[in-house]
């Protein structure tokens, strides 16, 4: 029951992406980045760890995805290449975590930089591309843990200093810099690639 209200709460947002991808408008070189960039955090995904104690570490990529596809063609990759590679018995609390929260929350937090912070461009390569990976992935770990065990009423305090917390937090701080590695030279170098980069707000203002 609880995967189908999930799957309830996701169904709108996957109509509305559909919607605001305009594929049918896309220019074939935006589509093939697309492709590129998916393909990648395919890669990523199939990254992981079993640690002691039946603790399986797995890397998210959706932060990512989010600040180079931007939010829809974002969440419509995240939902293919979970419903790919996770079991489809959690598969609607799965995508609410490991989709629609890192990618709405990266959102925001971009948004928040433009409104509150200096435009410039370091500003979006540190504080969205490094700290703000980490914040958000931080977040998605923790409710990997937390959100299950909450639903079931079997929510501990000791959960919060566990050793899975831990390793949680510290996989952020290592994907969110190997990521935020992989932003700074896409817009050095690729800034089409990084459709959340906005080239007119962060390079024609003065610093």
């Amino acid at each position: 029951m609880l995967q189908i209200v999930c799957l309830l709460v996701l169904l709108p947002f996957l109509l509305d992406a559909c919607r605001r991808s305009a594929l049918d408008k896309a220019a074939l070189e935006d589509v093939l980045l697309w492709v590129g960039l998916t393909t990648l955090v395919f890669g990523i995904l199939l990254l992981s760890s079993d640690m002691p104690e039946g603790i399986s570490l797995k890397y998210s990529g959706a932060a990512f995805l989010a600040l180079t596809v931007g939010y829809s063609r974002a969440l419509l990759s995240m939902t293919l290449l979970l419903l790919i590679t996770q079991s489809w018995a959690d598969m609607g609390l799965i995508l609410l975590i490991d989709a629609l929260l890192p990618i709405w929350l990266m959102l925001v937090i971009v948004n928040l930089t433009r409104r509150f912070l200096p435009a410039n461009p370091f500003v979006f390569l540190l504080g969205c591309g490094f700290f703000g990976l980490f914040i958000v992935y931080a977040v998605q770990q923790c409710a990997a843990v937390f959100l299950p065990a909450l639903l079931a009423g079997e929510l501990a305090l000791d959960q919060l200093f566990s050793e899975q917390t831990g390793l949680r937090l510290l996989l952020a701080g290592g994907e969110a810099t190997l990521e935020g590695m992989i932003i700074t030279i896409l817009v050095v170098y690729c800034p089409r690639a990084v459709m959340l980069f906005d080239d007119e707000f962060y390079l024609s203002r003065p610093m």
